[in-house]
Parts: C-alpha cells; structure tokens; sequence
C-alpha cells in the first residue's frame, strides 16, 4: 500500500451569483495557477435561438462548428480597456504563462505566474470575462488563426479517424469536434459571435480553480470584488441526440490506414471508472500493454497503438487507436479485436501492480505542479460536485484487484464497438459485430 507524505489543504466557495471557486495550498511552490472555465463549450456550437438552444418543436439548428473555438480566440482580441495585444502584453508583462483553450463543455482561460503576481493578472481575466469587446476589427485575423490551427489537425489522418469515430460514438453534440471544422469557421458571423458569447459566459456554472502557494482569504476577497456583482442569466439546455452510425469508413487516398475503435464505459463519476481505467491501462496503456506488446512489437503491424479512457461528465468511452499500412491493416483491425476480446478473464497480478503504479506515481508528480493542480481540481469538482484528496485517491487505487477488475468486465465486457477506418480501401468488419 502506497502512503503518500503530501500534506492537502483544499478550499471551495459559491458565490451568490453561481461562480464556484477552488483552491489547493502548495506550499513547496513559489507560482501560483489560476483556470476560468466558462460554461461555452462546442456543445453549444448550434446557434442559438434568441438565447436558447434547439428543442425537438424547433427545425434543425444550423450548426456552426467551431463557434465556442471562435468566441474564445475573440474573446482575447481585446475586452475592458485593453486592446488584444494589450492583453497580452499585460499578461507577460507579468510574466503569466497564459492559454485559452475550448473543450466539448467549456471555454477556459488560464495562467501560471509567480505567486505575487496573481493580483496582477486577476482584472485582466475579469476583463476578459465580463468585458470582452470583440471588435470587428479583429475577425478575420481571429477566423484565420483559428483556420490555420485547423490546417493541421485536418491534415492529420489519425486525428481525422478518431474525431469520426467521437462523432459516430458519443450522441449528438458531444462527439462534435472542440477545434471546430474549416467550412463552418469560414461562415461564423461576428453577431454569431456576439449572442454566443452573451448568452453562454455567465457567472453560474463557472468554475475558477487556483493552486500553488494561496492565500486563500485574499483570493475570495479579490474574486468577490472583481466578479461578485456579475449578473447571471439563463443558460440554454443542451438537446442531446442520437448516435452516428457503429462503422464507418473514410476514404483517403495514402499508403497508411488508421483504425479506431470504441465502446461505452462508465463515466469518471462512477466509481467503477476505476476498474475501467485499469483494464484498458492494461489492454493499451504503454509500452508494456498488451496491445503495444502483440500488435506492435510480436507480429510487427503497426507503428502506433493504444488504448484509452475519455469521459464526459454523464458518459465515457473506451478509445483504441492504430495506425498501419493498408497490406497489413485488416491483419491489424482482427488482432486487436482478439486482444479486446481477450481481456476478460485474462488479467495477471503483475499487469495490475504495474498499472497501479504508473498511476500512483502520476497523482504524486502532479502535486509538483500548479498548473496541474488548477486543471485538476477544477475538473473533479465539474465531474464529482467536490474535489477528491490525494489521499482518497491513492486508497481508491489501494482497492483495486485483479478480483474487482475481473467482476466489472464480467459484467461489461467490451460490445457494442464503433469502428472506423480511414485510407484506400474499407476493413472487413468480423460478422459477430455487424448490425
């Protein structure tokens, strides 16, 4: 059993506006971290109607991929009284370390610097948030940053075969790809822009998590004042659809095929996402996973392979990933069916110790981070309602066994699996999995 020396002190407050606010002391740190994540997700990526989403009495939304990516590279093209380069300037001028990112569920805002600077860096985020000007000005260049970034992950085989395979396995909107898609950025209007942004960055449902060397006392008082008199407003429900299709697959004209599968898994709130997260660490998780050892390193079939755990707040799933040449990937493809069917009643003592350890190990090390920390916590508490301590953690792992593993895929074992290919020609998909 694994007993960790790390001593945690973890804070939460609610503002009477909604905004949740979490910290963690490091105290062997001299920065400090700071995340604002906004509920402006690319679930929201459908316009709006007047300040709502789509219902099924509705006809269908038109569906601008990309818009929350968008709204939050606008979002920095100036806000208050800064100019964007202003805002960057001040950031740096404090030596911030900043990013903006857009996942399925969120826009986020972030920064680590050395701890006396936070009270520096705190109004520009409250500028950025409260106060974005998003000039006109400043939309073409914004659209073709975002473009650019897109020229590169479309360009990317492997990242278009799994972003089909989310679309295809998670319902309508939450496999619909953050970064957006370069034909709908190309048509997003600045007044799309502008209703996005006031109808979805609100105070409830924000989360602004810190960690590093806090005080605490004073960050509430800082917050209170920049963000207390921020005015909530209704936030639109999202419609959730159906499924895409089990298979697919993409053409691409290339001497490679890339293959991804995947099935459903229990969510990170439930607590048997542990059991899930271990037995696909040991499926595909490393270079001593069975995926990498068979598929990759004994019969010599690819150059990529893995396996992994993605979650939404209310589901999760299951990702495998290879790519190949297209002579040897329907070789590829049923070898890694068998291995996945393979996995229940199969796991080693040892397989199940190493997986334990590289987990306990990665806790530990990010307790060495403030940045880490920040995103940390403020996901567990969008996932949980409240944030686990290291100690939880580690005890939860500590429960783990071969036995415990064993019992939840007896119970789910692997079914259900969405597959795509991309490359020349379409994969054979094994007669038991058809429709």
């Amino acid at each position: 059993m694994y007993k960790s020396a790390v001593k945690q002190t973890l804070h939460a407050a609610t503002l009477d506006n909604g905004i949740v606010l979490l910290g963690e002391d490091l105290p062997g740190v001299e920065s400090v971290a700071i995340a604002f994540h906004t509920p402006a997700g690319a679930i929201h990526d459908a316009q709006l109607f007047g300040g709502r989403a789509a219902t099924a009495a509705d006809s269908p939304p038109t569906v601008r991929c990309g818009l929350a990516t968008l709204s939050g590279e606008m979002m920095l093209r100036g806000a208050g009284d800064r100019s964007g380069r202003r805002i960057v300037e001040d950031l740096e001028n404090a030596g911030v370390q900043w990013a903006q990112a857009v996942s399925t569920s969120h826009s986020s805002f972030s920064g680590a610097m050395v701890a006396r600077q936070l009270p520096t860096a705190l109004p520009i985020y409250a500028d950025i948030l409260r106060r974005p000007l998003l000039p006109e000005d400043q939309l073409e260049t914004a659209r073709q940053m975002v473009l650019q970034n897109l020229a590169g992950t479309e360009d990317d085989p492997a990242h278009r075969a799994i972003s089909a395979l989310k679309q295809m396995h998670y319902p309508s909107p939450w496999g619909r790809p953050a970064e957006g898609l370069s034909v709908d950025v190309s048509q997003i209007t600045l007044e799309e822009i502008r209703r996005f942004v006031a109808t979805l960055v609100k105070p409830q449902a924000t989360i602004i998590a810190a960690a590093g060397r806090l005080d605490w006392d004073d960050l509430v008082a800082r917050i209170e004042r920049l963000f207390g008199d921020w005015q909530p407003g209704p936030i639109p429900d999202v419609v959730t659809g159906p499924r895409g299709p089990r298979f697919q697959h993409v053409p691409h004209e290339s001497q490679q095929t890339h293959i991804a599968l995947a099935w459903s898994v229990p969510a990170y709130r439930f607590d048997a996402s542990y059991e899930a997260t271990a037995a696909l660490s040991v499926l595909g998780g490393g270079s001593s996973s069975r995926l990498f050892t068979e598929v990759r390193e004994r019969r010599g079939l690819c150059y990529s392979v893995s396996a992994g755990y993605q979650t939404q707040r209310d589901f999760a799933a299951a990702v495998c990933y290879s790519g190949t040449t297209a002579e040897r990937a329907q070789e590829t493809l049923d070898v890694m069916l068998a291995e996945i069917r393979r996995l229940p009643g199969s796991i080693t003592e040892e397989e199940l110790m190493r997986v334990k350890a590289r987990a306990k190990s990665g806790l530990v090390m990010q307790q060495e981070s403030s940045a880490a920390r920040a995103g940390g916590i403020g996901r567990q508490w969008y996932h949980l309602g409240r944030v686990r301590t290291l100690a939880e953690e580690l005890e939860r792992l500590d429960r783990l066994s071969v036995a415990s593993v064993e019992r939840w895929l007896a119970d789910h074992p692997p079914e259900d699996l969405s597959i795509v290919s991309l490359g020349r020609e379409p994969l054979e998909v094994p007669r038991d999995l058809s429709p």
